[in-house]
């Protein structure tokens, strides 16, 4: 099939795991062997690297993590590699990509599909791999602001311990996207355009990187707008107990200095009566309550 490709008919070869059959596909479309090697082992970061006829990329796509795993877990990344020549495209990954089956589902049954070239096709990949990247952010957005809410009703620790965890992931994310801008550089520069038979892919596709990233580093602003919330929440609860402990210390102030002079060691004949106490008592009573009514009169409570 490989060998019979006409003009508009453009071949796309998924390879779910780096397996033996790796070899057979590189025979069937003539991949240089040490590029057919660099198959066999998942890559850790984005790159692109030009054949005689035929491009390499190495895209790293990130995915919110299974249903089962628990929550707060990383994204789960995997490294998709893309083979371009002319008339194909060969994926190579370990596990399945949702981006490839939006991708299949979008060319299932297009008849006209032979007018995009190699080239064109690895560049809708890469957007559809980009794409995720976008709900990432949206994902991560959506628990900022439920976290916005948390430490607005009350400064618990675990909502710091929740930012430094969303702080974690943000820095995974951003630093798995960023290396990406050296391997979708040459895709738009003339002077490293891609072969002639494999085509030119779509121009906008590094602005789209750009984009995904302005949305990544947005969510480290809104994070920080987060811990201020918190932060401030705090402030505003210790303000509180230094006013109600300032409040009761002004309450009891009088009643000690009045309890103090009472205490002091000389004799006089109002200490003759036993009646006396009380009105020692009612005066402090009298000072509490007069220092409350001037706290309510000066908002102060």
């Amino acid at each position: 099939m490989a060998t019979k490709l006409a003009d508009r008919q453009l071949l796309w070869i998924d390879v779910d795991g780096r397996t033996s059959d790796l070899d057979n596909v590189a025979e069937a479309v003539g991949i240089d062997r040490r590029l057919a090697e660099r198959l066999a082992t998942e890559a850790k970061r984005a790159d692109l690297t030009q054949y005689e006829d035929h491009i390499h990329l190495v895209i790293q796509a990130m995915e919110p993590p299974d249903e089962g795993d628990a929550e707060g877990s990383d994204p789960v990344r995997r490294a998709l590699d893309l083979v371009a020549g002319r008339n194909w495209v060969v994926t190579v990954h370990d596990g399945p990509l949702k981006a490839l089956e939006r991708r299949d589902a979008l060319t299932e049954g297009e008849t006209r599909l032979g007018a995009l070239d190699a080239a064109g096709f690895v560049a809708g990949i890469a957007d559809e791999v980009l794409a995720d990247y976008f709900d990432l952010a949206e994902a991560i957005e959506r628990e900022i602001d439920h976290l916005d809410e948390r430490a607005l009703k009350s400064p618990r620790n675990d909502v710091l311990t929740q930012v430094v965890d969303l702080r974690r992931r943000i820095g995974l994310i951003r630093r798995t996207l960023a290396p990406h801008r050296l391997a979708f550089a040459p895709l738009g520069r003339p002077e490293l355009e891609l072969h002639d038979e494999v085509g030119r892919p779509w121009p906008g596709l590094i602005d789209r990187l750009e984009r995904a990233i302005d949305a990544v580093e947005n969510l480290r602003d809104l994070l920080l707008g987060t811990f201020d919330i918190h932060m401030g929440r705090a402030a505003q609860d210790a303000n509180e107990v230094m006013k109600v402990l300032t409040l009761l210390s002004a309450v009891l102030l009088p009643s000690v200095v009045l309890a103090g002079v009472m205490g002091m060691n000389f004799k006089l004949p109002f200490f003759d009566e036993g009646g006396n106490f009380w009105i020692v008592v009612a005066a402090m009573v009298a000072f509490g309550v007069s220092m409350v009514i001037a706290a309510r009169w000066r908002h102060w409570i």
